[in-house]
């Protein structure tokens, strides 16, 4: 018995959830490393607003595709699928994260723009 077959309302529901999730905890993530580190990135504009009308758009959008197409294309079984579209994601966020969360060309007080509490072994 699947719990959420391919192509259904419940796959859709499950791209939303996680998704969505992963791509509000990337935003928050990255405001806080930009206060953190005293980042300007849009100068006149404040951090929150392009956060939330380009941060948040772009990560939803990257997110819902990458979890439509490993979900479908990744096994037979329900709890694979998931989890592999879930790492997908994650890895998918990172990335963005190292892109947009510690931006070279704005000057911040942090080395690289690299908060001091994000983990040495996660590489940015």
């Amino acid at each position: 018995m699947a719990l959420a077959a391919k192509g259904s309302r419940g796959e859709s529901f499950l791209a939303v959830v996680v998704g969505g999730g992963a791509a509000f905890g990337l935003v928050v993530i990255t405001s806080r490393s930009w206060k953190a580190c005293q980042v300007d990135v849009a100068g006149s504009v404040p951090n929150g607003l392009t956060l939330l009308f380009l941060g948040l758009p772009l990560a939803l959008i990257v997110n819902l595709v990458l979890f439509n197409l490993v979900f479908r294309y990744a096994g037979k079984t329900f709890f694979f699928s998931l989890i592999a579209a879930s790492l997908a994601i994650t890895i998918a966020d990172l990335a963005l994260y190292s892109w947009q969360g510690t931006p070279a060309a704005s000057p911040g007080i942090c080395p690289g723009n690299v908060p001091p509490w994000w983990p040495t072994w996660i590489p940015t």
